[in-house]
């Protein structure tokens, strides 16, 4: 485990049949990586003729605690808020009320 490990919300997920010839040090890197660019959804690498895909994997209860911040933040005394999702979503404006 690295010690960048401790201070993470997400944890490293890999899903593929090349598991087994992605060393730790390559999974600490990816991991890493994700942490300095957040624009990076996932990552899909290429080990010999199979691909393991790389993500970020939150638990339920962080998304439902960013929801409630969402709200709080809506809901004292902004206009509005409006989150930009990463991936190809529009963006999501909340204002008071909703």
């Amino acid at each position: 485990m690295n010690r960048d490990d401790t201070a993470r919300t997400w944890q490293l997920v890999m899903v593929g049949d090349g598991l087994h010839r992605i060393t730790a040090d390559a999974q600490a890197d990816m991991a890493r990586l994700l942490d300095l660019d957040p624009a990076i959804s996932h990552l899909t690498v290429e080990v010999g003729d199979t691909s393991v895909h790389v993500a970020r994997d939150w638990p339920s209860d962080r998304m439902e605690e960013a929801d409630r911040l969402i709200d709080r933040i809506a809901s004292s005394g902004v206009s509005a808020i409006v989150v930009h999702p990463r991936q190809d979503h529009p963006p999501r404006r909340l204002t008071i009320g909703e």
